[in-house]
This record gives structure tokens, C-alpha cells and sequence, in this order.
């Protein structure tokens, strides 16, 4: 799909005389009626990033003030772009910090049949040398910020830029390489300063979609010839989506989560079965503790798990593991004051308290938590048991040199659950790419983002880092071989007892949610609260907050 822009709507020179280029509209034409069929706010919502740069940064009001009467262009009333003119004055710059909204332009094109508007945007005829006409495509750059793998070995970016060059479409990739995170999201999108996409890597992008920061995709996606949506599995799509609308489209990482993942030598140490693993939280926490190490001072050197480690540090990692979901089925009301969270919150914590959280705190400072790193005390086994997901196998293969690490030695399985014995991941808590509501090349952005989504793409992310989004035709293209463990991740999906889907988590207070979720946490273990009351008192903080939200909406 492409964003046809006109190299010019308007010619100064035609300004006295303004003869169309493309006749839209039959003079016998209704208001609001194109000679072809009827106009559609999906036609209109099409139209308006071309209006916000073409209006008003190469005509004046004069020369939109079309009329019935001069080739049957419907009439656009002066007055209108009097006002539209006055507010936007300084041109495409400033429409764009004072954040000219699409429900404005849409009301602008129903008061006036949105003739102009679609007569605007039509990409301009030039004569080829056999006499026929060529659409004229002029450049366009697409924004994308990210800050994850975008240099060194794991740089991503790069290369899929330069295969996305390669097929020589008049669209250029412009990478911005910083840290994206909701809220100073939020406040790129307030200020006009956002990219055309984001790329979402963590948490907390729930109240985004809610709060409609983010652009619907619906439309645009329905209509790329060149998309099928069915490449994913119907949760991997739920991660960007709220109230049933889409906002987001899966790329890059994504599939199972959260496994228990463990050294095999240590698993055995303690007389377990180092090929199946922990098998419920009872079991892991008496194995945990017969694996804690102490040196001669009583500093902790090696700790069984640590449920804050890898995936762990996020509240939508829990209710997989614990069988019960934190929020309503309908987003109104929040749930940690349940049986299932309290019992829940008891066990985890009990990992911290029974070597004393100083010494956890005093191991996790040395060895630290993310297993992407070199570093984490999974990978130099300090930590025998964690909780992670599919990006684990590959991450570890690239770090065989320096942690010296032996692949086949660490195992993968479902997750111990609450409900014992029972198989749960979460399918479709990965990496998605959105378009804030502020973009004004939606169509373009979404060829970079569909590009994003290819089997050559996901291949050269599985050849970069062994890890990618799991899509159905990547299953055919891909060799898992390579990469002990991978194959686990790819298969739960058709073993699992139950696919939780990301959508059943996200909520649109969801930054709250992570923060306060960790407080309780850390309540508990330090005995300021029991897991009762610090559940109950952020289930009250969280439901006011959502109340509020609720509020605003009605």
C-alpha cells in the first residue's frame, strides 16, 4: 500500500483561473457523493494527512475556494477555510503542534461534502513518452523509533532496512534509536513530535490504545492487498488491540511465555529430573531452597529462583502462573484481592524471605536479572531455575563464549501453576509495532510495518539473534535445529492446556498496575503487610483509577 501524495494540489500560477487536474465529481453529483459511488469517512480518514500539508503549506484561501459552477467541483465554502486558515496559520508545522484532530477534519468534510478534501489529494498525471499518463510518487520518509537491538551484532534495524530498500518503493526509513516508553510517548503525541511508528517492547502501552493516542488500523489493513492477517494466531494480535479495535500488528519477538527454564547439573544435584523439571510450586520451592550457597562470610552466592528475575518483573507474567486474571473480563474491575493472588503472592515472595531479602537483593547486585545479558545470574548458573520466554534459547547461544554455557544442558517446560499439573502460556505477548494518532503517512508506515512482519525478515532476525515472531509461514521457512530449546517454544502453543491471550491482561491504567503490583510485592517481603491486605489495598488504589477512566469515557 502506498500514500499518493500530489508533488502539487494547486499550482500559484492557476490561482486567478484554478482549473482541476482530475474531475472527482460529476456536476450532477449529490453533496458528499462521489460520481462513482458514495464518499465514506474510511475515503476521508484516507484524505486528511494529505490535507494537512497540501492545504496549508502551498494554497491560500482563495485558492480553495472552489464552486459548483467551475468543472462541476462541488462548493468548498470560504468561510470554512477562513477559519481553517487562521487556526493553522504557519502552515504544516503548525497544524501540527496545535494538534488539528481527525474528528475536526471529518466534521469539516461532512459540512461540505468532502469534495475538496479528496479532490486534494489525488496523485498527480504526467505525460510518459508514449503519450500514456504515470502516477508521479513523490519521496517519502517514515519515522520509526525503537531502542531495543538497534547496535552492535544484535542491531536488527539495519539490515532489515536495507532489504526494505531493496525492493525500491519511494518510501525511506528514517531511524530514531531511543528508548520508547509510554509515557514519553504520551507526551510526543501531545507535543507533535511523535515518529510515524513505535515500536513496542515493554509494558504499559494498554492505556495508549485506551485513551486513543494510537492510530486504528482496521481500515488500513483491511485494505493491503499485500497483508494477510491470518499469519498469526488470533491471540498474537490481541497484544495490540482494545475494545476490539486494532492499533498494533505483531513483529519481530513474540511467542510462548512464560516457561520455567533450569540448569539440568543443578536440577539433578537436588535429586530432581533434570529432563522434566519443576513440576509445581511446592516442588520449587523445596528445591530452591536445598540450592541455596553461602560463602564463608554468609553472603548468599547462589539462589534457587528468583521470581523477579528475566519475566518475572512484569504483573502480566502472573496470572498464567497462578490461574487467575487480575482484571474483568469486561475491564471494570480489578481482582488481586482473590484467594488465588493472595496464595499466589505468599509462595513468590517466600523465595526472597527464606535466605533474607539483603542477601537476594546483595546476589541479584552481582548477578544480575535479564538473561540477555552476559552477566545474569541464570547464565552463569548463580540463579538454577528461571522464569522467561521464547527469546531465552537464542540469547543464551549468542553468549556461549563468554559464559561458557552448554546449551543442550538447560531444560524447558510449562510453567508450575496453581491449578497442578496444569499447561499455560501466554501466546501473543510480544513486540508490536504501532502508529500514533498523529502520523500523516499512515499507508506508507504500514508498507515498512508489513515489510517488518515477512518471512525474509524473520529469518534474518532468527540468523541475527535466533529468536522471532512466531508466524505461521516462518514455521515452514525455519530451522530450529540449530538453536537447542528453540523447538519447546514453538510447540507449546499446540500442547498447552491454555493460550492466555495478551488482551486478557492489558488494562488502561496498566503503568499503575505494573507499579503497584511491585509495591505489594515488596510489602510483603519485608513484613510491613500480609499478602491479604497489600493485594487489598492496590486493588482499591487500581479501582478508583479505573473508575475515573470509566468515567471519562461515558
Amino acid at each position: 500500500m502506498r500514500n499518493l501524495r500530489p508533488a502539487s494540489c494547486c499550482n500559484p500560477q492557476e490561482q486567478n483561473g484554478f482549473q482541476p487536474r482530475h474531475r472527482l465529481w460529476q456536476p450532477s453529483a449529490k453533496p458528499g457523493e462521489l460520481a462513482g459511488g458514495m464518499l465514506t469517512n474510511a475515503s476521508i480518514i484516507g484524505a486528511i494527512d494529505c490535507v494537512k500539508e497540501t492545504f496549508f503549506s502551498s494554497m491560500n484561501c482563495d485558492t480553495l475556494c472552489w464552486n459548483q459552477n467551475r468543472e462541476g467541483i462541488c462548493h468548498l465554502s470560504h468561510f470554512s477555510l477562513v477559519t481553517l486558515n487562521s487556526k493553522t496559520s504557519g502552515g504544516k508545522q503548525n497544524m501540527r503542534k496545535q494538534g488539528f484532530s481527525r474528528r475536526e477534519f471529518l466534521s469539516l468534510a461532512g459540512a461540505t461534502g468532502g469534495a475538496a478534501l479528496l479532490a486534494a489529494c489525488q496523485p498527480v498525471a504526467q505525460d510518459t513518452a508514449d503519450g500514456g499518463m504515470e502516477t508521479a510518487m513523490e519521496p517519502v520518509t517514515v519515522t520509526v523509533q525503537s531502542g531495543w537491538q538497534t547496535s552492535g551484532d544484535g542491531d536488527i534495524w539495519t539490515p532489515s532496512i536495507e532489504l526494505f530498500d531493496e525492493k525500491g518503493t519511494h518510501i525511506s526509513i528514517e531511524m530514531i534509536r531511543l528508548h520508547v516508553s509510554p509515557e514519553d510517548t504520551m507526551t510526543a503525541v501531545a507535543g507533535g513530535t511523535a515518529p510515524d511508528v513505535y515500536h513496542r517492547y515493554i509494558g504499559g502501552f494498554a492505556e495508549l490504545m485506551a485513551r486513543g493516542v494510537m492510530l486504528p488500523l482496521d481500515d488500513l489493513i483491511a485494505n493491503a492487498t499485500d497483508f494477510d492477517p491470518d499469519i498469526y494466531l488470533g491471540s498474537q494480535w490481541d497484544n495490540g488491540k482494545w475494545d476490539g479495535v486494532t492499533y498494533g500488528i505483531p513483529a519481530l519477538e513474540g511467542g510462548s511465555m512464560p516457561a520455567i527454564c533450569w540448569h539440568k547439573h543443578l536440577i539433578e544435584e537436588v535429586g530432581g529430573d533434570p529432563e522434566v523439571g519443576p513440576r509445581s510450586w511446592p516442588e520449587m520451592l523445596e528445591w530452591s531452597r536445598m540450592l541455596l550457597q553461602y560463602d564463608d562470610d554468609g553472603n548468599l552466592t547462589r539462589a534457587g529462583f528468583d521470581p523477579k528475575d528475566a519475566y518475572g518483573f512484569t504483573v502480566i507474567a502472573w496470572p498464567v502462573v497462578f490461574d487467575a486474571n487480575y482484571i474483568s473480563e469486561d475491564k471494570r474491575t480489578f481482582t488481586f484481592d482473590t484467594e488465588a493472588w493472595a496464595e499466589g503472592l505468599s509462595i513468590i515472595t517466600q523465595f526472597y524471605t527464606d535466605p533474607g531479602m539483603d542477601k537476594m537483593l546483595a546476589l541479584r547486585d552481582q548477578w544480575g536479572y535479564w538473561s540477555g545479558y552476559p552477566s545474569s545470574g541464570f547464565n552463569n548458573a548463580k540463579r538454577a531455575m528461571v522464569m522467561d520466554g521464547n527469546w531465552l534459547p537464542g540469547g543464551l547461544r549468542g553468549m556461549v563464549e563468554v559464559t561458557g554455557v552448554e546449551l543442550e544442558s538447560i531444560g524447558y517446560n510449562f510453567h508450575p501453576n496453581l491449578n497442578e499439573g496444569y499447561k499455560a502460556i501466554d501466546f501473543g505477548t510480544g513486540h508490536t509495532l504501532f502508529m500514533p494518532r498523529t502520523t500523516q503517512v499512515a499507508e506508507d508506515a504500514l508498507s515498512f510495518i508489513i515489510h517488518m512482519t515477512s518471512v525474509e525478515v524473520g529469518l534474518l532476525e532468527f540468523e541475527i539473534r535466533a529468536a522471532a515472531m512466531w508466524s505461521k509461514p516462518l514455521l515452514d521457512a525455519i530451522d530450529l535445529s540449530s538453536v537447542p530449546g528453540l523447538q519447546w517454544f514453538f510447540d507449546a502453543p499446540l500442547e498447552a492446556d491454555r493460550l492466555w491471550s495478551p488482551g486478557e491482561f492489558l488494562t488502561p491504567v496498566q503503568s499503575q498496575c505494573e507499579n503497584l503490583w511491585t509495591r505489594a510485592f515488596e510489602e510483603v517481603i519485608v513484613g510491613v503487610k500480609s499478602p491479604e491486605d497489600a493485594l487489598f489495598d492496590i486493588n482499591k488504589e487500581l479501582q478508583q483509577s479505573l473508575d475515573e477512566y470509566w468515567e471519562t469515557q461515558s
